[in-house]
């Protein structure tokens, strides 16, 4: 694996401040605005071929834009993709030649490619099986993602790749979604559960 050399991501947050209680009854009187830098904390995940710097969370939406200073991050269930009911944003970076594995998420994920070229396997346009954790779709189609493209996925069974020689930068904005659901001819609609395949 080529040696990690992207530089730690920056937050730049601007949030209203207090106005003072003699502005009380004068409604023209706006807010000062406090403006804060960070360089973002950039973990590795799994064998390091990943590597993840978090953004923002909130446990909801409509977010809350109340407050300034420091604001903490939610904890995210699970390996730290999809946060119940709100938002969790992130920077993922992936090693040159690495191969995700195909998967699916309660959630609607916005990707911004900043860096690098991303490669999103799906399945074929065909119905196919999964059983054991194995998916009969053959060999996934790929589709190459540029720097300031953006990939929106509306909860399908999906891999992020990178099959250069360059680390891949991407910007997730991933909002949890309602149930994933898929209509079935005329009997109605089959529920699509979160997966992780081999």
């Amino acid at each position: 694996m080529s040696s990690y050399d992207l530089p730690a991501p920056r937050r730049i947050t601007a949030s209203n401040l207090p106005l003072a209680s003699h502005h009380h009854g004068d409604e023209h009187a706006e807010p000062g605005v406090e403006v804060k830098v960070d360089n973002l904390e950039v973990q590795p995940l799994f064998d390091g071929s990943l590597r993840r710097a978090v953004v923002a969370t909130s446990k909801q939406i409509p977010t809350s834009n109340d407050g300034h200073g420091e604001r903490p991050l939610d904890e995210v269930p699970g390996i730290g993709i999809v946060l119940p009911g709100g938002l969790n944003m992130y920077y993922i970076d992936i090693a040159p030649n690495t191969e995700g594995a195909l998967h699916r998420t309660t959630s609607t994920d916005y990707l911004v490619v900043i860096n690098g070229k991303l490669s999103l396997l799906t399945p074929a346009a065909e119905a196919y099986h999964v059983k054991d954790g194995k998916a009969t779709c053959g060999e996934p189609i790929e589709t190459v993602a540029h720097p300031g493209d953006v990939v929106a996925q509306r909860g399908p069974m999906h891999a992020l790749s990178n099959r250069t020689n360059e680390w891949v930068r991407v910007l997730a904005v991933v909002l949890s979604s309602n149930t994933n659901k898929v209509p079935v001819g005329d009997a109605g609609h089959r529920e699509l559960q979160d997966q992780w395949l081999a």
